[in-house]
């Protein structure tokens, strides 16, 4: 079921940048002053931490995304945002298509138990695996709306 979800909500996310030029993808305002480009590289940056973060988990350790604030969660994102500022396009979605595939190869792998445990520290299962992949699809959806409506803004102002 989540790894259907996860397919469900990036299929949609591809289908909401897909047919944009190069030029379009890097034109800011989609997300404040963010393009579809800074977009997917944000997405493949957190599939990334999340995907590290389930290995931690999976040895027993405690990831430190789990206990930052929004306030670290703004911090994150801006600083990786710099980091990937002079990616292109093309390398973008990449590593946006590659970050994605390696957190389905590591989840492939790992049990129902192991799934939905409980993070180290964590007596609910509230920040399981499988609670953080929910994330994953939640963030697909959100940012997909995103793009969906800044295009039909675009379509409507043309």
């Amino acid at each position: 079921m989540l790894a259907g979800q996860l397919d469900d909500a990036r299929e949609r996310l591809v289908n909401s940048y897909a047919g944009l030029s190069e030029q379009e993808m890097v034109e800011p305002g989609v997300a404040g002053d963010w393009s579809v480009r800074d977009i997917l590289a944000h997405i493949a940056v957190w599939d990334r931490e999340q995907t590290s973060a389930y290995r931690a988990m999976l040895q027993g350790e405690r990831p430190y995304f789990l206990d930052i604030d929004m306030d670290g969660v703004e911090a994150f994102n801006q600083e990786r945002h710099a980091q990937v500022e002079g990616v292109g396009v093309d390398g973008v979605i990449t590593d946006f298509l590659a970050a994605r595939e390696e957190m389905l190869a590591l989840l492939r792998d790992v049990d129902n138990a192991a799934l939905f445990a409980p993070a180290p520290g964590d007596e609910h299962a509230d920040l399981s695996i499988a609670a953080c992949v929910g994330v994953s699809y939640n963030h697909d959806e959100e940012h997909a709306e995103m793009i969906e409506d800044w295009r039909a803004k675009r379509q409507q102002a043309e």
